[in-house]
């Protein structure tokens, strides 16, 4: 399948396992420069070794996306790293089963900023 993602420089928020890893896959196999931004370094870094082991670049920002600075900064690392940002997967999340019937209103407006 061609993508047209060749060359293109692609962040995947939550790159490092489950879904967002499998995204990051895809886009070194399609000949993308995936960008892995992630909270789990390990996971990470497993995954960065292992698209670049095939010949492929492939980057790595850890950090927790739970303020609007931290979500700033991997753009800027990319862009300064890279030279362009193309895309962005916007995959990263938490399921902390918080709702209004469970939680307090408090709780539901906290969920939804980690979000």
């Amino acid at each position: 399948m061609d993508l047209q993602l060749k060359g293109k420089v692609v962040i995947v928020t939550g790159g490092a396992k489950g879904i967002g890893a499998a995204i990051v896959r895809a886009c070194g196999t399609e000949g993308a420069v995936p960008v892995i931004v992630d909270r789990d370094a390990k996971a990470g870094e497993k995954l960065q070794s292992e698209i670049t082991s095939g010949g492929s670049r492939c980057g790595l920002i850890s950090i927790d996306l739970d303020t609007p600075d931290n979500c700033e900064k991997p753009v800027a690392q990319t862009v300064k790293e890279f030279g362009r940002l193309d895309a962005l997967v916007n995959n990263a999340g938490r399921n902390d089963k918080v709702g209004l019937e469970e939680g307090s209103p408090a709780e539901y407006v906290a969920s939804l900023n980690r979000n």
